[in-house]
């Protein structure tokens, strides 16, 4: 057995697989919620929502936000191998341990030229909310908050931390998974959900406190995971 089908979301849509084929469920049955899921398998709701992504990308299920998740096939349409590296839980973990560290750092290195750039990530994330066009509305937030946390991270004056940001951002809100779960969040980052995080995380750069800004940035990632969760 190879390391991706051992995933516990892999295994757990694996499980739901077996009941379509047993008739446990049949074409257009709705599957139990994620949160009754949860508590049936013993795991959390996290590992739920990527099980049910993850069966909507072999396109056994399709989920109908506000109406459930329905069986629509009994065999994928495609090999295991759709399974993303790593998932958007995971990689938000990750971020969840070392940018605190990095946004610690920058309050102690907080040059104006930082401070500037800051400024002005926050300033494109502000405007973006009032686009009209979709596309281009979503599109300038992330670019914004991508330019934001990385200006952070340059600011450690680390290269080893440094590259391994730049290794971990680039599988942020990429791939089919996150940009799914992203959208049955109702895109967050497109509606300006965290501007407000990022101007708190902003702040305390500009202030010079690290220790205020450890913990800001701790729970905007956090904030992050919990609205992509749920």
């Amino acid at each position: 057995m190879s390391g991706v089908t051992k995933r516990l979301y892999i295994k757990i849509a694996n499980e739901i697989i077996e009941q379509i084929k047993n008739k446990q469920y049949e074409l257009g049955d709705c599957i139990p919620p994620e949160r009754k899921l949860a508590e049936q398998l013993g795991v959390s709701r996290t590992v739920v929502r990527e099980a049910m992504v993850y069966l909507e990308m072999v396109g056994i299920a399709d989920i109908r936000k506000g109406s459930g998740i329905f069986v629509i096939r009994s065999t994928p349409k495609m090999g295991i191998g759709v399974a993303p590296e790593v998932t958007p839980f995971e990689i938000l973990e990750a971020r969840l341990l070392i940018e605190p560290e990095l946004a610690g750092r920058a309050a102690e290195n907080n040059t104006p030229e930082l401070i500037a750039e800051l400024s002005q990530c926050i300033q494109m994330m502000e405007s973006s909310v009032h686009f009209s066009e979709e596309t281009l509305r979503q599109q300038t937030s992330v670019d914004a908050d991508r330019k934001f946390h990385k200006a952070i991270s340059s600011a450690c004056n680390n290269p080893l931390l440094i590259k391994f940001y730049t290794e971990l951002s680039s599988l942020h809100m990429e791939g089919d998974m996150w940009m799914r779960m992203d959208e049955l969040a109702n895109e967050p980052a497109a509606r300006g959900q965290w501007v407000n995080d990022h101007k708190a995380i902003f702040n305390q750069i500009k202030k010079g406190d690290s220790e205020k800004a450890r913990e800001v940035m701790y729970q905007h990632i956090s904030n992050v995971i919990n609205e992509i969760a749920t």
